[in-house]
């Protein structure tokens, strides 16, 4: 009895265990998480492996330890908890544990982020800005991960999206990017993203950057690569900078660069600023970085310098030399190789002194020595979190807002906020602030915000980074200059497969020319490649047949569908189902000559989604005697006529007309069903309607009335009724007709029609309706014109006569195809 229930629990114990040599990939798209190939269970902190023979113990309610059994190496268990007691001990479910003994096991535990997923109640992040309702984390390349955390408070929800970056990760670096890699001028970050992705320079992520001016230029301090782009300008106790170390430590704090100019070894000038407007009286030094051209006026002095050399950063000296001095003139180009210094009033009056040949030395400085040689620089505003304080702020006002921040252990992150939205407010700098500080920031500071905030990533299997965040001008805005987060590596072999498709349900036994699921390759730091290997599939749901296409089992439930490159492969979690709420076909009419074809295109819904197009799966009945059904495909019988397919599944059915031959005349509309897709556009009207009639009908139990007022207009004024789908017509129809209640009023009926090639042509029904009552009116369609054709707007009801405006109503009905 004794061995039997040692047994059982071994039995139970191993159904704890994980498939630890499962090493199949869930798609995206599935909730269930993995850890090394296994699924991490709820509750789970980590796992345990058996290195050397060691007891399993049971606790009792005393906390004895009762001896269960011995656990060999090789094998693996969940853990749960970990106690203090005995030693250290892992919890790996319910009173069962394993001492925690040196060289006789090993455990191992999960990223905080895949810990978050599976037990969010305990890893979740906590914010004092209110409660998280909802947090997804994925890493997008290795020492990246994204964030978005939806946070519920008393005053409004937000939507908050974070990108963490650990600076000690090998070749992964921060970099300042330029809109049109200039001061001057606007892109949107996803577009300086795009145009910053290379070979070997992945960019992965990114936020907006500094403040601006009116044509783009950033307004503080700047330096990409480890050169200066453009100084401060704003007052020192209103911004803050953001720097990388040549070493690649983030910074915080507020540097001042200064910068003086010296000629064959004479006393130094003062340059005072570099790529800024000049000002009056000023020196300014303009580089590349600036624009094609100095853009300045004639108004003073401006000296080309060749030859140059040294690096333009702080705690350096730039040599060159004077290669011409240009007086009165202004707006000098700005060469390849060349620096310029351009000088108003008494920067000019220095300037004159110099002649060609001089020899030139810049020497730069920052007051703060941790910023020499600061690799990248850029800008903003409020410096939220300083010392691991949050501050305090007076300014009111819940905005969008970017920010980015350094953690204790040097590693950054970036967040940006949505806000002027109804799913997101946007907060205060107050909460912002506090927002850094619980997400874990010693030092923080504002980019800027508002329309500006947006935050791009490049998204696993993607080429280019795109917007993550919804900016609130309902689009990107174009911004001055974007803080990039860049993966430098190789592009390596093929590591991960991800599969994508939209919610996969299968008709059981139908048969698939395509699922169309899409698959990409990653290598190993998620980095797109060309899968050169060529796929197999393979799947529990049925049969891939030779020529590509997929048969799905006859009988329902859930599976998987397989893709392999070589040895690696990933899955999609798939269903097979057996009902259908819905059949549809694209054409209500089909026209066809006798004796001829066509595959019926039928296709069957569930839950709104298209689930089978085979035509096997469906029964089929012809009424009127007009043809055959075989498999799907419709053959046409030998004389003209018109009938009826009935298309079912169960009770689910719908219809469709076909003509074989001739038909003469038929109705394409006879506004009998919905008109809720019928709307009125027009021009120089008072007012306008187009609604259904039940009063003045020619057949059936409704119309269509069409109301106008064109009193006290000036121009073409007109009435125009269509529906959201232009009317397709079947065939090849020699014109147009329909039946028209007039009011005698004299107006233009015309009907718009356009053809397969996109030809748009206007159908004269009547140059003016004088009559009152019901009147059937048509027009040729013109020659030349590739059917099938589509009646975009079937009326058109105009003046062009200004003394001819009046108001009144139509009545139309039985709009027709005639064929001869």
């Amino acid at each position: 009895m004794k061995n039997k229930i040692i047994i059982c629990f071994i039995l139970i114990l191993a159904s704890m265990l994980p498939a630890f040599h499962e090493t199949e990939v869930k798609a995206a798209s599935d909730t269930v998480v993995y850890w090394d190939g296994v699924q991490l269970v709820k509750g789970q902190v980590g796992r345990v492996d058996i290195v050397k023979s060691i007891n399993l113990w049971k606790r009792d309610s005393n906390n004895k330890l009762i001896f269960i059994r011995v656990l060999k190496p090789g094998e693996s268990y969940r853990v749960y908890q970990y106690s203090s007691m005995y030693g250290g001990q892992y919890g790996v479910g319910g009173p069962y544990f394993v001492t925690n003994v040196k060289g006789y096991v090993e455990y191992k535990t999960p990223s905080l982020a895949k810990l978050r997923q599976v037990n969010p109640e305990l890893y979740g992040t906590k914010l004092s800005l209110g409660t998280v309702t909802d947090e997804k984390s994925t890493v997008i390349a290795p020492g990246v991960t994204q964030s978005k955390l939806s946070v519920a408070n008393s005053r409004e929800n937000q939507e908050i999206y974070v990108l963490n970056v650990d600076q000690q990760a090998s070749q992964l670096k921060l970099e300042t990017a330029l809109a049109k890699d200039q001061m001057i001028g606007f892109e949107t970050v996803s577009s300086m993203a795009e145009n910053n992705q290379a070979e070997e320079h992945y960019v992965i992520g990114g936020v907006n950057g500094d403040y601006f001016t009116d044509n783009g230029s950033p307004t503080d301090l700047t330096v990409r690569n480890g050169e200066l782009v453009t100084t401060n300008t704003t007052p020192a106790s209103e911004r803050t900078i953001f720097g990388v170390s040549p070493d690649g430590k983030a910074m915080i704090g507020n540097p001042e660069i200064s910068l003086q100019v010296s000629v064959n070894g004479q006393n130094p000038y003062i340059i005072n600023s570099v790529n800024k407007r000049r000002n009056a009286n000023y020196l300014v030094l303009y580089t590349q970085y600036f624009a094609n051209t100095t853009l300045t006026n004639e108004l003073g002095t401006e000296v080309v310098l060749s030859n140059v050399q040294g690096q333009l950063n702080g705690n350096n000296t730039v040599k060159a030399t004077v290669k011409e001095v240009i007086v009165g003139k202004g707006n000098a180009p700005l060469n390849d190789g060349e620096l310029i210094l351009s000088g108003h009033g008494l920067g000019s009056d220095y300037l004159k002194t110099l002649v060609a040949g001089d020899s030139v030395d810049i020497n730069l400085s920052y007051d703060n020595p941790a910023w020499n040689m600061v690799d990248q620089a850029i800008g903003g505003r409020y410096h939220l979190v300083k010392d691991g304080q949050a501050q305090t702020f007076s300014i009111t006002g819940a905005h969008p807002r970017t920010a980015i921040g350094i953690k204790k252990d040097g590693s950054v992150f970036v967040i940006v906020i949505d806000g002027r939205q109804e799913d997101s407010s946007g907060v205060t700098l107050t909460e912002i602030a506090k927002v850094m500080k619980d997400l874990g920031a010693v030092e923080a500071m504002t980019f800027d915000g508002g329309g500006s905030s947006t935050m791009v990533v490049r998204e696993p299997g993607e080429t280019d980074a795109t917007v993550i965040n919804s900016p609130s001008d309902g689009k990107e805005r174009s911004v001055g200059n974007s803080l990039l987060i860049v993966g430098t590596w190789k592009a390596g072999p093929l590591n991960t497969l991800i599969l994508n498709a939209n919610d996969l349900k299968l008709f059981a036994g139908a048969t698939y020319k395509s699922l169309d699921i899409a698959v990409k390759g990653l290598d190993k730091n998620n980095n797109p490649i060309t899968i050169k290997d060529p796929l197999t599939w393979s799947s529990n749901l049925g049969t891939f047949n030779s020529d590509g296409s997929f048969t799905a089992r006859k009988t329902i439930g859930n599976g998987a569908i397989t893709a392999a490159s070589g040895l690696v492969k990933a899955s999609l979690q798939a269903q097979v189902v057996n009902q259908l709420d819905s059949i549809k076909v694209a054409n209500k009419t089909i026209m066809v000559d006798q004796n001829g074809t066509f595959s019926i295109p039928a296709e069957g819904y569930l839950a709104g989604k298209k689930v089978v197009s085979d035509p096997t799966i469906f029964n089929y009945q012809v009424s009127g005697q007009v043809g055959t059904i075989e498999n799907g495909i419709f053959k046409a019988g030998k004389v003209d006529g018109m009938g009826t397919v009935t298309i079912s599944y169960g009770s689910v059915s719908t219809q469709f007309n076909v003509i074989v031959g001739n038909p003469g005349t038929i109705v394409i509309e006879d506004f009998e069903g919905s008109l809720s897709s019928w709307k009125a556009s027009g021009a120089n009207y008072q007012s306008i309607q187009v609604v259904p009639e039940r009063n003045y009908v020619k057949e059936g139990s409704h119309s269509l009335k069409v109301a106008y007022d064109f009193t006290g207009t000036t121009g073409t004024s007109g009435v125009y009724a269509s529906p959201t789908t232009p009317i397709a017509i079947p065939g090849t129809p020699v014109k147009i007709g329909m039946w028209v209640y007039g009011d005698g009023k004299g107006h233009w009926l015309r009907s718009q029609l356009s053809d397969a090639k996109n030809n748009v042509v206007q159908l004269d029904l009547v140059k003016a309706l004088d009559w009152v009552g019901w009147q059937y009116v048509e027009a040729n369609i013109p020659t030349g014109l590739t059917p099938p054709y589509k009646l975009e707007t079937p009326v058109r009801y105009m003046e062009v006569d200004d003394v001819a405006k009046n108001k009144g109503q139509i009545f139309v009905d039985q709009i027709t195809a005639v064929y001869k």
